[in-house]
C-alpha cells in the first residue's frame, strides 16, 4: 500500500506492480497528487546542487528517468514546455563566484552569454539590469497536472488501484502486516510506502521524521506578441507557461502548513517581472496559487525504512528538485522494498538524522 499519489508515490506503484506486487495507492485528495500538481513543473537541477555531488548525480539520473517516462508515456510529448535554461547572474562578481560554484561541471553550468546576448535569445528580456546568464540546453517544464494525470492512468492500466479522497489517520504495524486507518475503515498490506511530500510525517502510529513544508508561491501573466522558450533560473524564476504565457516563481517560505497567497508573496514575484522583465511590467495577471515542498534539514530526500518500523518505508523530501527526480525516487523506493537494499537510495536513508538534528530554515 501507499500513502500519496503524486510523482513519487505513483512512480512507485507501477514499478511495483511491473513486477507482480497487489498495489493500493491511497491519496487524501481528489483528483489525488495534491504537492506534485501545485509545482510550477521546473525541471533544472539548481545550482545549489553543485556544492552537493551525490545529489547533483542523483538529479542527473532524475533528469534521465524523467525522460524516459515522458518519453514512454502516450500524453508525454505534450508534457515539455521550453527548452534550455538560462541561468542568470547580476554582476562580474556574481558570475565569477557561480563559475567557481560549478568548477567541476562546466558542461552543466552551460555557455556564458552577455546581456546583449540574452535580448537576442529572449527579447521579453530586453531592459533587464542583468550582466548576463550561462546557457543550456539541460531543462524544461513539465505540466505537473497532465504529468499526474498520466501517471494515474498509467497505473491504474497496469492494475493499480488508486483510493481518491482517502485519508490514512493511523498505522499500526502487526506481525503480518501493516493496519491503515482511514475514516470508515482499516486497510491492511504487506508493507506501506509513505509519499506523502511535506505530509510524510505526523501520520499517527509513526513516528515523527525531521521534515517540514516550505510554501512556494507562483503568479502567472500573459503579454500579447512576448513569451519565453526557456527557463530563466536565478533566485527566482520566470519560464514559459501554457498558451504563451509566462510563470513566476517561487517564494521559499516557512509558513507551516499554510496554502494560501499572500500580499508579501505576490509582491516579491511581481518585483520580479519588474526587474529582469521590464517589458511585462503591464502584462495581464492571469492567476496565482502556492504549494507545499518539504524540506529535511540536510537538503536529501528522504528514501528507506521509516525508522523504527519494520514493514514501512519513505520517500520525501524532494525539495524543489520534486518533479525533475520524482520518478527517479519512485523507481529507487521500488527497488528497495522489491530486492531489500539499493546502493543509489543508500545516501538517503532516514536514519541518518534522528541524532538530534534541528531543522534549519528554508
Amino acid at each position: 500500500m501507499i500513502l500519496g499519489a503524486g510523482v513519487v508515490g505513483l512512480s512507485a506503484a507501477r514499478r511495483l506492480s511491473a513486477l507482480g506486487a497487489k498495489v493500493t495507492v491511497l491519496d487524501a485528495a481528489d483528483p489525488g497528487g495534491r504537492g506534485s500538481r501545485a509545482a510550477a513543473g521546473v525541471a533544472i537541477p539548481s545550482v545549489r546542487l553543485f556544492d552537493d555531488p551525490v545529489m547533483l548525480a542523483f538529479a542527473r539520473a532524475g533528469r534521465a528517468t524523467l525522460a524516459e517516462d515522458l518519453g514512454a508515456l502516450p500524453e508525454g510529448g505534450q508534457l515539455r514546455r521550453g527548452n534550455g535554461i538560462l541561468r542568470i547572474v547580476p554582476d562580474a562578481k556574481a558570475r565569477e563566484a557561480l563559475a567557481a560554484r560549478a568548477a567541476g561541471d562546466a558542461e552543466g553550468l552551460g555557455t556564458w552569454r552577455d546581456a546583449a546576448s540574452l535580448v537576442a535569445l529572449e527579447p521579453a528580456l530586453e531592459g533587464t539590469p542583468l550582466h548576463g546568464a550561462f546557457e543550456t540546453g539541460q531543462g524544461h517544464l513539465v505540466d505537473t497536472d497532465g504529468y499526474v494525470d498520466a501517471l494515474l492512468k498509467a497505473a491504474e492500466r497496469a492494475g493499480v488501484q488508486v483510493r481518491r479522497g482517502v485519508a490514512a489517520r493511523a498505522v499500526t504495524e502487526t506481525a503480518p502486516g501493516v493496519e491503515v486507518q482511514t475514516d470508515s475503515e482499516v486497510l491492511r498490506a504487506d508493507r506501506l510506502l509513505v509519499c506523502a511530500g511535506p505530509w510524510s510525517s505526523g501520520v499517527e502510529g509513526l513516528p515523527a521524521l525531521p521534515l517540514k513544508p516550505v510554501r512556494g508561491q507562483m503568479l502567472v501573466v500573459h503579454q500579447p506578441g512576448l513569451h519565453l522558450t526557456r527557463v530563466v533560473s536565478g533566485p527566482t524564476y520566470l519560464a514559459p507557461w501554457r498558451s504563451g504565457e509566462i510563470v513566476v516563481g517561487a517564494t521559499e517560505e516557512d509558513a507551516g502548513f499554510a496554502e494560501h497567497v499572500t500580499p508579501a508573496g505576490l509582491l516579491h514575484l511581481s518585483a520580479t517581472v519588474a526587474k529582469l522583465a521590464p517589458r511585462l511590467r503591464e502584462a495581464r495577471f492571469v492567476r496565482a496559487w502556492a504549494g507545499l515542498r518539504s524540506a529535511t534539514p540536510d537538503g536529501r530526500p528522504y528514501i528507506g525504512a521509516y525508522p523504527g518500523t519494520q514493514r514501512t518505508f519513505v520517500a520525501t523530501g524532494l525539495g524543489g528538485q520534486g518533479i525533475l527526480t520524482g520518478a527517479h525516487t519512485g523507481a529507487l523506493l521500488a527497488e528497495l522494498v522489491a530486492r531489500g537494499d539499493s546502493a543509489e537510495a543508500a545516501p538517503f536513508a532516514p536514519a541518518r538524522l534522528l541524532r538530534g538534528v534541528a531543522m534549519a530554515g528554508p
